[in-house]
């Protein structure tokens, strides 16, 4: 990662050990389809100790393939779920795998619970497109092009937190990135420039949260 200023052209993205410039990182915030960002994302959270009908349809956004009767299990199985342990604005940044006892473990005690008690046929990425959703901030979309292009970064997060479940790893790579692009100032130079944009739809990605931005760019480069 390089900065020089605030030269978007000097300031690079690293995802998964690949680069993209801050300007084509905004290209492809450009071309990122609208109704996406307007019908999953713009809504907000919703309850925040519970899931809706309304939070499952708009995971069709993002392609999720919920069923009717996956719904209804969504809305069931979250009654008594840990929501408490994960507050409604938890961070990534602030996910510290090696802190036991802490928000790490919190979102792997949520997630849990809907892993565990999953039917046939919702697996990660469905849950991951829901609880995204609820904790926005915490919870990264993990869909079949994330997960390869993070699978050798989280293998090796596996070998650094081996008391770590295995999806939770993904997290833990994820943040090693999110950081790293905070830290260059990446992140923040781009929702800088998206904010900028004369484009509304392309503000509005300006508003998404840094989880949801790195997503963005993941699938660019997937």
């Amino acid at each position: 990662m390089t900065r020089d200023g605030d030269d978007p052209g000097a300031t690079v993205f690293v995802l998964a050990g690949r680069s993209i410039g801050v300007e084509a990182a905004v290209a492809q915030a450009h071309a990122y389809p609208k109704v996406t960002v307007a019908g999953y994302d713009l809504p907000g959270p919703g309850p925040v100790d519970a899931i809706t009908a309304d939070d499952i349809a708009r995971t069709h956004k993002v392609r999720s393939r919920i069923s009717h009767a996956q719904r209804d299990w969504f809305l069931r199985t979250a009654v008594g779920a840990p929501w408490a342990a994960v507050p409604a604005d938890a961070r990534l940044v602030d996910a510290d795998p090696n802190v036991s006892g802490d928000l790490y473990d919190g979102a792997e005690a949520l997630y849990e619970h809907f892993r565990t008690a999953a039917p046939r046929q919702v697996g990660v990425a469905k849950i991951s497109k829901v609880l995204h959703l609820k904790r926005p901030g915490l919870f990264p979309i993990l869909d079949a092009k994330v997960m390869a292009v993070y699978r050798m970064q989280a293998r090796a997060a596996a070998a650094r937190y081996p008391h770590r479940g295995r999806r939770a790893v993904f997290w833990a790579a994820i943040r090693d990135d999110l950081c790293a692009n905070l830290d260059s100032g990446a992140l923040p130079l781009f929702r800088s420039r998206l904010a900028q944009s004369e484009t509304e739809h392309v503000c509005r990605i300006a508003g998404l949260t840094d989880v949801r931005l790195l997503d963005l760019l993941t699938w660019a480069i997937a």
